[in-house]
């Protein structure tokens, strides 16, 4: 006879037991109505609720480590106790998993208060990890501890009357704006570790030009947390308003903020990686995908314009700022995340339409699609 039992997990008691409370206590006027906002925030802690129901449940130590870390890691970023740049710090601390691994084989699977030991054995390594490069507690130090150089980035038009531009960054903040004059198809600064390698191409066919911008990283023994007083890694670049632009940009790790109000763009393709990324778009018609990564992405949508904007979110939040008279629908698939939308947008199962909008065509139409997190929509 088997008498194996199940052992019970943690999330749904967890989620359940929270929205309860909630619930409850704005019943009884204990909070006023922020307090879903307030609720929304606290995302972060389904990843330690998730992270927690493996341990219970499967006794294992990577996994709750890896999810427990991310939502302790997120969750003192909204309390702005560490900075988006710890991702930075993060990656190269990558090696706890390989420490992880061994409690495993040596203490996992075996005893649930041996298996929770070694989670948090190597929580603690990560925190002094932090803590003693710099991700904690130390906002004077650059984000990498190598001699840096300033590149400048400047290709002229040639003549082109349309472009597709691709920029690959790497680690490192990502600004890109709207040039306000010139000849110049590109232009800006970008500041490098001195074991990266920028590389610029510009190919002219016809009246179509294609431009591509990116980085090669070689992470040998220069490539260290040591102390350096200088610039952090920047990508400062503004592109032109003079032709139409088709744009493919992938971010690496860090905080990026992409302003293209200002362009004219025929298509965007963005892939995020980790950390923070503010993307405002501009008017126009063209279809726009972005694929998330870890961390938060905030949309500011365009006043106006005919647009497809699909949002792909993998571990994080996406915020979407939709301009008040903006017609809008949205369709969410989610999976483990919470969704935010104004007061006032219809529902229609897993749809959402702006205020008056009916059956009339929207000037917007958002697919977004997120795995764990949180999803918000705010009319501004």
């Amino acid at each position: 006879m088997n008498e194996h039992k199940s052992r019970p997990g943690l999330l749904w008691p967890f989620i359940l037991i929270s929205v309860g409370a909630a619930i409850l206590f704005q019943n009884l006027g204990l909070f006023g109505s922020n307090l879903w906002d307030t609720l929304v925030s606290l995302w972060p802690l389904l990843l330690i609720a998730l992270g927690l129901n493996d341990l219970v449940r499967n006794r294992v130590i990577v996994g709750p480590v890896l999810t427990i870390g991310l939502g302790i890691v997120f969750l003192t970023n909204q309390f702005s106790l560490i900075g988006l740049d710890s991702w930075f710090y993060l990656l190269r601390l990558w090696p706890i998993l390989i420490i992880a691994i061994g409690l495993e084989i040596f203490i996992g699977r075996k005893n649930v208060w041996l298996s929770a030991l070694g989670v948090g054995f190597a929580l603690s390594i990560l925190a002094a990890g932090l803590w003693f490069s710099g991700g904690i507690g130390n906002t004077e130090r650059s984000v990498i501890g190598t001699p840096l150089d300033s590149e400048r980035i400047e290709q002229a038009l040639d003549g082109a009357k349309t472009a597709t531009v691709r920029i690959d960054s790497s680690v490192g903040a990502l600004h890109i704006e709207a040039l306000s004059g010139g000849d110049n198809l590109i232009e800006g600064t970008v500041t490098a570790s001195r074991n990266e390698t920028i590389d610029q191409s510009f190919e002219l066919d016809g009246d179509d030009a294609y431009y591509r911008l990116h980085s090669d990283m070689s992470t040998g023994p220069n490539f260290s947390f040591s102390d350096y007083e200088g610039d952090t890694l920047t990508w400062d670049l503004a592109l032109t308003i003079k032709i139409p632009l088709a744009l493919n940009i992938s971010l690496g790790v860090g905080e990026s903020v992409l302003d293209l109000s200002g362009l004219t763009v025929t298509e965007l393709d963005l892939e995020l990686g980790v950390g923070q990324t503010r993307v405002t778009l501009p008017s126009g018609e063209y279809e726009a995908y972005i694929d998330g990564g870890v961390g938060q992405s905030i949309v500011t949508l365009p006043s106006e314009g005919q647009i497809k904007v699909d949002v792909n979110g993998g571990v994080g939040e996406i915020v979407i700022r939709v301009p008040e008279g903006l017609r809008v629908k949205i369709y969410v698939d989610r999976g483990i995340a919470g969704l935010n939308v104004p007061s006032g947008y219809s529902q229609n199962g897993d749809t959402y339409s702006s205020p008056g909008l009916g059956e009339a065509e929207p000037d917007i139409r958002l697919y977004l699609n997120q795995g764990i997190g949180n999803i918000a929509i705010r009319e501004e």
